[in-house]
């Protein structure tokens, strides 16, 4: 069950839950991890004071595990057994007080008998001190095997929910690629549209200025080519056919590329509504860009 650095073969969500539990005589350990969407990996590890030395071998799991998120990882312990610290006696003493007990006895022939009761109330003759053994180090190996199911669980989590964000984010691009086509077969048209109201507004013009009508048809062409979203549609389908790409990749932390793509897209839609003289383009435009918002709603919670 042990987690390594081999790519994961699914999309993964930064949002999960996992638990663990691991039991070695006396002793068991409860692990349970929690996580959600952040840009880098953040890690907080929860134990009891005693087993502090844990700290720093799970976060090292968690790393191998993990590319991103917020993770909480808390871990619970009942130990049934010792308490951690131990009884002495004080042999010497011991030895001493039961040779004076008896010598005292055969001289005055008491007849006396000793019980733990008596040895208990000698002074100093038991001490309590903490045990020399290290509990974290003594129970690491049942703490390590239910950090590592605890992220088992955690990982499939993320992959169920992250193959179902796979899914709807590749129903969007597709509509998105659809639009994107519409968009392109109407940039001719769009141009035409352009150019006719240039031309009808600068006749108008000349009309009354006396301005040469060749030279206003010409600089009515040049706007009307500063007009045409033809290299803005070309942009977008490179964009997208990226963001299809990426969608296809397996194994790969794919949600800041993602993101960087969707500003592309975009930057390219607000220029296309900016330039466009066609209503039919701006209606797609702002089409394109509701299922813009739907995937970068859904790809920041994508590692």
């Amino acid at each position: 069950m042990k987690a390594s650095r081999i790519e994961a073969k699914m999309w993964r969500s930064m949002t999960g839950y996992g638990r663990g539990e691991s039991r070695a005589g006396d002793f068991s350990v409860t692990a349970e991890i929690r996580s959600v969407n952040h840009r880098f990996l953040d890690i907080h590890v929860r134990c009891p004071s005693k087993y502090m030395g844990w700290e720093v071998r799970v976060r090292s799991i968690l790393r191998d595990s993990l590319k991103r998120g917020k993770v909480d990882l808390f871990l619970g312990v009942k130990d049934w057994g010792k308490s951690g610290t131990g009884v002495r006696v004080n042999r010497e003493l011991l030895t001493s007080f039961l040779d004076e007990a008896a010598r005292i006895r055969e001289e005055h022939r008491l007849d006396m008998i000793l019980t733990i009761r008596d040895l208990l109330g000698v002074p100093d003759l038991f001490s309590f001190a903490p045990d020399e053994r290290d509990p974290a180090e003594e129970n690491w190996a049942a703490a390590e095997l239910a950090v590592r199911q605890a992220i088992s669980m955690l990982i499939e989590s993320r992959e169920t929910e992250g193959e179902r964000m796979r899914a709807a984010i590749g129903e969007s691009v597709r509509r998105i690629t659809a639009i994107a086509r519409e968009v392109a077969a109407l940039t001719a048209e769009n141009k035409d549209l352009a150019l006719a109201k240039f031309r009808e507004r600068i006749e108008f013009l000349a009309g009354e200025v006396g301005t040469d009508p060749a030279r206003l048809s010409q600089e009515a062409a040049y706007l009307a080519d500063r007009l045409d979203v033809t290299e803005e549609c070309e942009r977008m389908a490179s964009h997208l056919a990226s963001l299809t790409e990426l969608l296809s990749r397996p194994g790969e932390a794919v949600g800041k590329r993602f993101d960087f793509l969707l500003q592309e897209l975009f930057r390219e839609l607000n220029t296309t509504t900016n330039k466009s003289a066609h209503t039919g383009i701006s209606e797609r435009v702002v089409e394109a860009k509701t299922e813009l918002e739907k995937v970068r709603e859904q790809i920041q919670n994508v590692e």
